[in-house]
């Protein structure tokens, strides 16, 4: 991906040459205008944007976007019937994470008292799946991940996947012979750890239900 760029090199092109020619367009559609754009319109909207339809965008994404967007975030309580961000829309704001991600996780708290097993969920929610299934060993890894298997819930299972992870102290080992991706489960560890931190910073000491 540098080549060219910071020095010389080789640029090897996975497509055809007609390919090159008559399906590619000249340039990337710009991210802003092809991905959900809830959290670029709750932050606009907690530095005081009220009309996100005239804001001048670098690449304006479609308005349509905008819209669904913030339909999404009205459904969300984030935004009132004006428009305008609402008291939880606020505090979701604080936590960089997908809206409806923010809004599981401050109502795990506020309601439901089990906000540090939704934080786990959140946490490996974040980042990409832990597992990993070995063509060759397809059977052996599907055996495996039935020892984590919560059949009320996958985002139960993730909670489980981390708490077993939790107790070997993320071993590379023990996750290589469960089929779990080490990297992967200690980045989701390293996401529970700063949302931990955003949390008590909001004065939010997280509840546990027990499980």
């Amino acid at each position: 991906g540098r080549a060219g760029r910071t020095g010389k090199g080789y640029c090897f092109r996975l497509y055809t040459d007609r390919q090159y020619r008559d399906e590619l367009m000249e340039s990337s559609i710009p991210k802003i205008q092809r991905t959900n754009l809830g959290n670029v319109v709750l932050l606009l909207k907690s530095l005081g944007v009220s009309n996100l339809l005239e804001f001048d965008f670098m690449d304006p994404p479609p308005q349509e976007n905008i819209m669904n967007s913030m339909y999404q975030l009205w459904v969300l309580g984030a935004l009132d019937n004006t428009g305008d961000l609402t008291a939880m829309g606020r505090r979701m704001v604080e936590f960089p994470l997908d809206p409806p991600l923010s809004k599981l996780l401050l109502f795990a708290h506020e309601s439901g008292g089990c906000s540090t097993e939704v934080l786990i969920v959140v946490s490996m929610l974040s980042v990409p799946s832990v597992f990993f299934r070995p063509k060759d060993r397809a059977e052996e890894s599907d055996a495996a991940r039935e020892k984590f298997f919560v059949p009320e819930s996958d985002h139960l299972t993730l909670l489980n996947v981390y708490q077993r992870a939790k107790q070997y102290r993320f071993d590379a080992e023990w996750c290589a012979r469960h089929f779990i991706h080490a990297k992967g489960i200690r980045k989701a560890r390293e996401v529970h750890a700063q949302l931990l931190d955003l949390m008590r910073q909001q004065k939010y000491e997280p509840r546990s239900c027990g499980g």
